[in-house]
């Protein structure tokens, strides 16, 4: 892939001294910084900024957004406890 990018001259300048400093030429250390920024692990920040964003633009108040996800919680284990008895009683009637 190709790609072309229109530095500042300071930018530039700087760009040139670390790749020196790196012993490669430039070309070399930008492939080795966007290649370090492509694979690096995100933080839980940045994987959470959407959604805090999304919360954000809502206008959803902290304790709505409270209440909500205490309701989903209950929903999510009212249904675990359905389903775990189901399953015992699916178990019992094959004689397991």
């Amino acid at each position: 892939m190709t790609v072309t990018l229109e530095l500042e001259p300071e930018v530039e300048s700087l760009l040139e001294k670390r790749a020196r400093a790196e012993g490669c030429d430039v070309k070399g250390y930008v492939e080795k910084l966007v290649e370090k920024e492509v694979n690096r692990e995100r933080t839980f920040d940045e994987i959470l900024a959407p959604f805090r964003d999304a919360v954000e633009r809502s206008g959803i108040s902290d304790e709505e957004l409270d209440t909500l996800f205490t309701d989903a919680r209950r929903e999510v284990s009212r249904r675990g406890e359905r389903g775990s008895k189901g399953e015992k009683q699916a178990q019992v009637g094959r004689g397991l």
